[in-house]
């Protein structure tokens, strides 16, 4: 067995011998100089396409696929067109003519009226039919409301409240909000003023529990009759304002209604607009006073009263009363 394998390991030798005699052996400087002749003649071709596109598009022009690609330089020097070389744009206004249009734009916005600016704002206020609520009308809508509003509830107490009744306190707030405080010299009367305000009232309510209670106490909203909108026409302009106090002033004492306040509004800024507002107060009589706010409701001073207080302190009647007025800026 042993000398069977040395005679296969002296075979195996003897192959390996004769096939190394046949081995090839490659030559580095011919491969390079083929690898060199291939990229030699991939650049000749780029050269070719590059030059033949060149021609193209010196002749044909960029095509609007590759426009914006190539730069301008490029162009220039193989001739090409630029498919937007021969569009103009328009040339747009000069400093000076936009200038002009801004200040053409500020008189035309300065010169329009309060309404129109309103109106571009919010455009449905100014057509909205369906202004039903105090909360929903306009500035001069609401003092022509609160103007005609408060006479009209003080002519209701005066029809309806009996005689042998007095009061020791009464508030008016707009839109229609009231309270009444004072006493009856009999039950019955008591009876008779608290079923006619419950008749003109919504939200009444009276803490009087006792039927022979002869105390008056209410408080409720009142339904007023006749609703004017139209009472205040306009917005007083700011070189008015002194016209329109003395309007006031001379109103209420042909009525021999005495006002005091009228010399320190506080103002508030609305923007658009600027309110004035007056505490005022007089210790004219009821008659005298009711005189002075029936003849104010019919008058074309244009002014409100939002809220008013009537207090007897000394067998006097102390009324105080906060007067608006809207001013335009």
């Amino acid at each position: 067995m042993i000398r069977m394998n040395l005679i296969a390991v002296a075979e195996k030798n003897a192959t390996i011998g004769n096939a190394s005699q046949h081995l090839h052996v490659t030559n580095v400087a011919d491969v390079e100089r083929r690898y060199k002749r291939k990229y030699l003649t991939v650049a000749v071709a780029a050269l070719f396409v590059f030059v033949a596109f060149s021609c193209y598009m010196s002749i044909k022009g960029v095509p609007a696929a590759l426009d914006g690609v190539f730069p301008e330089s490029y162009l220039n020097l193989i001739g090409a067109k630029n498919p937007n070389m021969n569009k103009t744009t328009p040339a747009g206004p000069t400093a000076e003519e936009i200038a002009r249009q801004q200040e053409a734009v500020a008189k035309a916005r300065a010169a329009m009226p309060v309404r129109d600016i309103v109106a571009e704002i919010n455009p449905q206020v100014l057509f909205n039919n369906k202004r039903t609520g105090y909360g929903s009308y306009l500035p001069l809508e609401k003092l022509s409301y609160q103007k005609t509003s408060l006479p009209q509830f003080l002519s209701f107490l005066n029809t309806a409240v009996p005689d042998d009744i007095g009061f020791s306190e009464c508030v008016y707030q707009a839109p229609n909000y009231y309270y009444l405080r004072g006493v009856a010299m009999k039950a019955s009367s008591q009876h008779t003023l608290i079923d006619r305000l419950k008749a003109v009232s919504r939200q009444f309510q009276s803490p009087i529990a006792s039927e022979a209670a002869t105390e008056v106490a209410a408080f409720g909203q009142f339904n007023v009759p006749q609703v004017r909108l139209d009472a205040v026409r306009g917005f007083v302009p700011a070189s008015e304002i002194p016209a329109e106090i003395k309007a006031l002033k001379n109103l209420s004492s042909t009525n021999k209604v005495q006002l005091k306040g009228l010399e320190k509004p506080v103002v508030e800024d609305f923007g658009v607009f600027k309110r004035y507002a007056y505490n005022v107060s007089s210790t004219a009589d009821f008659a005298d006073l009711l005189n002075f706010l029936n003849a104010f409701a019919n008058s074309p001073i244009r002014m409100g009263v939002p809220k008013a207080e009537l207090k007897y302190a000394k067998k006097f009647l102390i009324t105080n009363m906060r007067i608006e007025m809207f001013v335009l800026r």
